[in-house]
């Protein structure tokens, strides 16, 4: 089953080769090409028989014959493109001045894309050529083909500085050379080639995994991310770059990160990296990660920008007992991801088991029980991080309008009348003008069992909070930009609860 799994992740990658173009002093080869699938073998075709000619004394006409072509060399080496090597390398070479500038070119139903880049000879004046050229699939986007270019930029980029430190593109292409005399050069020049095997890690690593994190030839640090085919193999809903940055956009300091994968940076990565990653933890919000690790907020924001864009983690909101859950509709098959959970859990909670809890909604303290045992407490947070990591379950967030009650609503009928104060402050607001009225009464009657000063406190901040009250902000969001305290505003909501209507749904930025 895993194998199928796999066998299917990389049919819907749009990589579907790779090719290293060197133009050097002997002229431009592609040097590799990986995998290198030969053609189809075409179906025979009968000759039609000879004709006897009408008049037997007549010869037919001479035939030009030529000697055949030479067998071997990296031009002679035929491709699935109907087309071979030699023909492809003539096809690549651009023009000096498109130098440094993205390659797209589409030969009859393939696209192949690259980012050429000048070289020279160490000493000399004259300027060649370096390519890595990947061919995509059909139905590539634009934004997955500017993806692949960059990474060519990327690479030749690499090649060209490992040139100017020891003349390494010189003996690749001396090397290219010595091969193009074999019968089987890209054989021949992949034993002694330093790019070849790079090259076909990349290929097998994007086509796994979606993502590349590696050093080429030991030396120069490589990173790539084919977004949409990574969030595919980690069970999320892909999301282009546009949404990526809209989602950056509307992240704030309460939200917190979902890593998705156990990924640690590498040893040289940035110590800072690491220092945030290991105070990570779902529950957690952005802000508290700055404060426990002593990084700025803005560098945490740039690194959790880091991490979204490279598919390390998804956004949600920090885990809390009073945090409600419900199933998400998820677009992952469950006989797919009930397999993943059995890897993980065993037999100690079902897929299917542990979304029922789920339906109708539930708090997180509801589900977790502190009156069980430690040990199935710990099994039921796991089941909750690994539901929000695979993007089937869904926090669901309270939202509020401003209404006039409902007709048979039982109104409040103060024995005295609002004072001025709090008229004034109630017709100065945005509240609606339908409902002035009855938050004045409401006012009026908690002043017969609460201070002044406390009723005055909670309709300030009713009032302060009443342009966010139109069904678009939630009590996180309400709670942030005003500066307030979660236990206070749900106080002053629920003391003027007849004016307020409540509802549940998604946060769309997170979800």
């Amino acid at each position: 089953m895993a194998t199928n799994q796999s066998v299917r992740f990389e049919s819907e990658s749009h990589l579907h080769c790779v090719m290293c173009f060197i133009a050097g002093q002997s002229g431009e080869k592609i040097v590799s090409i990986y995998p290198h699938r030969k053609p189809q073998p075409k179906a025979s075709v009968k000759e039609p028989p000879a004709q006897t000619p009408v008049n037997p004394g007549l010869c037919s006409k001479p035939t030009l014959t030529s000697m055949p072509n030479q067998g071997f060399g990296f031009g002679k080496e035929q491709t699935e493109f109907d087309i071979d090597l030699g023909m492809l390398a003539y096809v690549f070479k651009t023009q000096e001045i498109a130098c440094n500038d993205g390659f797209d070119m589409k030969i009859n139903t393939q696209r192949f894309v690259g980012y050429p880049k000048t070289w020279k000879t160490r000493g000399g004046c004259t300027n060649y050529q370096v390519m890595i050229v990947f061919a995509l699939k059909q139905g590539c986007d634009q934004h997955t083909a500017s993806a692949y270019q960059t990474l060519s930029n990327k690479i030749a980029v690499s090649l060209v500085m490992l040139q100017n430190y020891f003349g390494f593109l010189e003996r690749e292409d001396k090397w290219a050379d010595m091969a193009d005399n074999m019968t089987e050069p890209l054989r021949e020049f992949a034993k002694t080639s330093f790019i070849v095997n790079p090259l076909m890690d990349m290929y097998d690593e994007v086509r796994k995994r979606g993502n590349i994190h590696k050093y080429l030839i030991n030396f120069v640090e490589l990173g790539f991310c084919d977004e949409a085919h990574a969030l595919s193999r980690l069970n999320v809903v892909p999301k282009g770059r546009q949404d990526i940055d809209d989602i950056i956009r509307k992240m704030k300091p309460y939200h917190g990160i979902l890593l998705l994968e156990d990924v640690w940076p590498t040893p040289d990565a940035n110590p800072i990296v690491a220092k945030l990653l290991s105070h990570c933890s779902p529950d957690r919000s952005i802000l508290d990660m700055s404060t426990a690790s002593g990084i700025p907020i803005f560098e945490v924001f740039m690194i959790i920008r880091h991490l979204l864009q490279w598919t390390r983690a998804i956004l949600i909101y920090p885990l809390c007992n009073t945090n409600i859950y419900t199933s998400a509709t998820s677009p992952q098959p469950l006989d797919k991801m009930a397999e993943k959970f059995a890897a993980q859990f065993g037999t100690t909670i079902h897929l299917a088991a542990g979304l029922s809890h789920f339906n109708p909604p539930k708090t997180l303290e509801t589900f977790i029980r502190p009156n069980l045992p430690l040990h199935e407490q710990g099994v039921r947070a796991k089941l909750v991080v690994a539901l929000l990591r695979h993007q089937m379950l869904m926090q669901l967030h309270q939202f509020y309008y401003i209404l006039k009650p409902y007709s048979n609503a039982e109104l409040p009928k103060p024995k005295e009348e609002c004072p001025d104060e709090l008229k004034q402050i109630i017709a100065k607001s945005a509240l609606p003008h339908d409902v002035r009225k009855v938050v004045a009464d409401i006012c009026g009657s908690m002043l017969e069992t609460t201070a002044y000063s406390s009723v005055k406190r909670k309709l300030t901040l009713l009032v302060k909070c009443a342009p966010m009250m139109d069904g678009n902000y939630h009590l996180e969001d309400i709670k942030y930009k005003n500066n307030l305290d979660r236990a206070e505003i749900e106080d002053v909501f629920k003391s003027f609860e007849l004016v307020i209507a409540t509802f549940r749904r998604p946060d769309f930025v997170a979800e």
